[in-house]
């Protein structure tokens, strides 16, 4: 959670305080009093308090999918899973999956940017979490696909010794590609051009200088 301390004259003024520095609304807050001090003849007493966020910041997440799902009168459910500091959805609405994936997997991306920004507002950088948006299992499925495809390209590379240009993929994408030959002793991958033309280059490792 995020936290913050103030020497201040109410618990009131430390709440406006924080809501102004994390814009966080003051229904999201709570605050204690730490210490206080007097001052002489009670003139010029401060107190010390200190005020956090009391929500989950994982269930804001949920709720915000959810909030989609309802605004657009689709069916659907929401599976979360959370194992250390990665917190998965997998959304499932049926026929309606594809607009929630998009082009390319556009609107997806974009969706599980919104929701990790969304949680991760609420947490101190280093309590942050690792978001991972997925729907009807459409990720998944297409991390393993790129995998192989991977796998295929990078013995294809090996053998001939030349280099095979990949495009159509999004950051996202290209990393799963990246990631999955980064241990290959006879091929190499980088990426070139800008965004949204940037392309994968797997290329043989003796090839370069």
């Amino acid at each position: 959670m995020k936290k913050r301390t103030y020497e201040v004259k109410t618990v009131e003024e430390a709440l406006e305080l924080a809501r102004e520095e994390l814009s966080i609304g003051l229904d999201e807050l709570e605050a204690e009093i730490v210490s206080e001090k007097k001052g002489l003849f009670g003139i010029g007493g401060k107190t010390t308090i200190e005020v956090r966020t009391k929500v989950d910041g994982i269930e804001k997440g949920k709720e915000y999918l959810q909030m989609i799902l309802k605004s657009n009168n689709w069916e659907g459910y929401i599976e979360k899973r959370i194992r250390d500091n990665v917190v998965e959805f997998n959304v499932d609405a049926g026929e309606m999956n594809g607009i929630l994936i998009g082009k390319n997997s556009k609107h997806l991306m974009s969706l599980q940017i919104l929701v990790s920004n969304i949680i991760n507002h609420y947490y101190e950088e280093g309590e942050q979490y690792i978001v991972k948006v997925d729907v009807g299992g459409y990720r998944h499925r297409r991390e393993n696909n790129l995998e192989r495809m991977a796998v295929d390209f990078g013995k294809q590379v090996a053998k001939t010794k030349q280099s095979i240009k990949l495009d159509s993929l999004n950051a996202y994408e290209r990393k799963i590609i990246h990631d999955k030959l980064s241990t290959w002793k006879d091929v190499s991958t980088h990426s070139e051009g800008e965004e949204p033309n940037r392309f994968l280059i797997i290329e043989p490792k003796e090839d370069k200088e």
